[in-house]
């Protein structure tokens, strides 16, 4: 029987178990070691007896061997990438944690799961499982090669991307950066990293340098006929180019957005172009126009978290309109959505929806919400929103001639400015 200690080890970590409460009653933890490092073939007792006590079930299909099944998972991996298309990938993915194919290589065991983990953030089920396999690969790390290792940091940099934390990002994709300069990748693979890279600096707010990549991989997904990567590419690109206050090529690029959308029926990417327009609307001063699109794009969105945003939006077109009822309405509909899911993703959105809404309702407990948000954005060094915070409640103080605080943080409003334009120096201004 082929070994597959590599498979024990990943399991035992994942499941934040020690070798010793393993080993006990099965052999002893030194014996385990060396099963989990391959150096020894264990009985079958043994290993049904590790394999029980894992809760793990492995079948192995007979008429396949490593790089056959690996490059079956490669196909589906490609496609997925590739097509964006969730409910499959859903599909194929349960199919593959059901059949949970014994790789006796352990180097296509790593690939294998490091892929599997692209499919499972692709389809955005986002679960503790996530984190705790993450953890995993990480402790095994020391055993990928070049390759492997920018498949690691990519898929870190896209799981903090879904929560929102886009500082951790930055950091795994900057290491991945790293790893992928040492490596020959097909040129879809660069294409999607290219992606991947110009998202992220577009929430680092580097509008330069995201528009650069988002242009390289949209060359690439239109020659291939990619659509639903370049509509992806398109909404990035709008955004970014509306911040450098490219205002008429991010309309444009938008409504390209919208009619490859429309004409494919991409249904998915409904929620974020009408998102967009909207944040195009606002900032031509089209508040109403705006409100308009926001509700469509809340409309169109099924998933409660996901429909956080363009309320946060509508929160802030009415705050804008000082429609006091308005903001009550949809902060508390906010607040409402969080309590009845359990998403680390949505703390940021708490925040937001906590001061409006104590800025409306409930004036005693708006310092402290309004405090805490910002120490908050100043943690996770969101400079953005820390500097919003930081200079409403410089605002607060100054209104009620406490002085002394509002300068405090009139100051710390300066500081978060300086860190959000990356400005080191006052003469830079």
């Amino acid at each position: 029987m082929n070994n597959f200690g590599h498979v024990i080890k990943l399991e035992r970590i994942r499941n934040n178990m020690k070798q010793i409460t393993l080993a006990q009653g099965i052999c002893t933890p030194s014996y385990l070691s060396k099963i989990e490092n391959n150096s020894i073939v264990p009985s079958q007792e043994v290993i049904d007896l590790l394999l029980n006590r894992l809760e793990l079930s492995i079948t192995q299909n007979k008429n396949l061997d490593d790089e056959s099944y690996l490059k079956h998972i490669k196909e589906i991996y490609f496609n997925a990438v590739m097509n964006k298309d969730r409910e499959l990938v859903a599909q194929q993915l349960k199919e593959i944690n059901n059949e949970r194919y014994m790789f006796s290589d352990s180097t296509n065991y790593y690939t294998y799961q490091l892929m599997v983990l692209r499919l499972t953030l692709i389809v955005q089920d986002i679960q503790n499982d996530t984190s705790e396999l993450i953890m995993a690969l990480s402790e095994l790390s020391s055993n990928f090669n070049d390759y492997q290792m920018f498949l690691f940091h990519s898929n870190v940099g896209s799981y903090y991307s879904f929560m929102l934390d886009f500082n951790s990002t930055l950091q795994a994709y900057e290491k991945a950066i790293e790893y992928f300069k040492r490596i020959n990748i097909e040129k879809w693979e660069e294409a999607d990293f290219q992606y991947l890279l110009g998202h992220c600096y577009l929430t680092q707010q580097q509008w330069v340098i995201s528009i650069e990549y988002i242009l390289k991989s949209l060359e690439f997904f239109k020659s291939g006929f990619y659509n639903a990567r370049v509509v992806e590419c398109y909404l990035i690109l709008s955004i970014a180019q509306d911040h450098s206050y490219q205002y008429e090529e991010a309309y444009q690029n938008l409504l390209l957005a919208q009619k490859i959308a429309s004409q494919l029926n991409l249904v998915e990417n409904f929620p974020i172009i009408k998102q967009n327009l909207g944040s195009s609307a606002t900032r031509k001063g089209l508040t109403d126009v705006a409100i308009q699109y926001y509700l469509e794009s809340l409309e169109a969105r099924k998933d409660p978290v996901e429909k956080l945003l363009p309320i946060y939006s509508l929160v802030k077109e009415y705050s804008k309109l000082k429609n006091s009822e308005e903001i009550m309405k949809w902060s508390t509909l906010g607040l409402s959505l969080i309590n009845d899911c359990s998403n680390a993703s949505t703390q940021t959105f708490s925040h937001h929806f906590n001061v409006y809404l104590a800025r409306e309702k409930n004036p005693n407990l708006f310092e402290k919400v309004t405090i805490d948000a910002y120490n908050y954005f100043k943690e996770i060094k969101d400079y953005r929103h820390s500097h919003k915070y930081s200079l409403l409640l410089g605002n607060f103080y100054q209104e009620l001639n406490k002085y002394k605080n509002a300068a405090k943080y009139f100051s710390y409003s300066n500081e978060n400015m300086f860190k959000k334009q990356k400005i080191s120096y006052w003469e830079d201004l």
